[in-house]
């Protein structure tokens, strides 16, 4: 799919509609994260449900995302399914000065000769916050669902600590912490 119909499929044409309230429904699919690959998401299934509330100076959007993508684990390499949950609203003020709000990036600013908004940067940028920091199979049975070959390879490869090991320079400054503390 080209670039052009990804970035056409979330602009919201809000100039004819009336005021009050409308709802609109995307999906985030493959050709999605193929053209994020900075998400690092292979594929993935997304709902998105948004509820604009149009009045004459401003907008509202509640949007919604939920679905599944395909992550890779950090623990084991293999390709996984993440649930995804996004909730928050966007804030949208009508002005004819270039304004930016410092303090809260869920309002942005459009000139009142605007009449479509794009929501693509948003989708994307909530897609990325509810990607988890930790990127590993959910535990089954308390367990880990990794491929079992490749743990086997890192348990082999693991560097085994003693605990007993003290390395002299940090026994030279503990005693010398132990000392001045008396």
């Amino acid at each position: 799919m080209n670039r052009l119909k990804i970035r056409n499929q979330y602009i919201i044409p809000f100039g004819g509609l009336k005021e009050g309230y409308h709802d609109f429904n995307f999906a985030a699919t493959r050709e999605f994260f193929e053209a994020h690959p900075e998400l690092e998401a292979s594929d993935g299934n997304l709902n998105i449900d948004i509820r604009m509330l149009k009045r004459s100076t401003f907008l509202t959007f509640e949007v919604s995302i939920q679905g599944n993508i395909t992550l890779q684990c950090d623990r084991c390499l293999d390709a996984y399914i993440q649930d995804i949950r996004y909730n928050g609203n966007l804030y949208v003020k009508f002005s004819e000065r270039n304004e930016h709000s410092e303090e809260n990036e869920d309002i942005i600013f459009l000139n009142p000769a605007e009449h479509e908004i794009d929501l693509e940067h948003y989708i994307y940028e909530s897609i990325s916050l509810s990607i988890p920091l930790k990127r590993m199979h959910p535990d089954v049975d308390g367990l880990p669902a990794c491929n079992r070959a490749m743990m086997e390879q890192l348990k082999n490869h693991t560097v085994k600590l003693k605990e007993q090991e003290t390395n002299p320079a940090w026994d030279k400054l503990k005693d010398i912490l132990g000392t001045n503390n008396n």
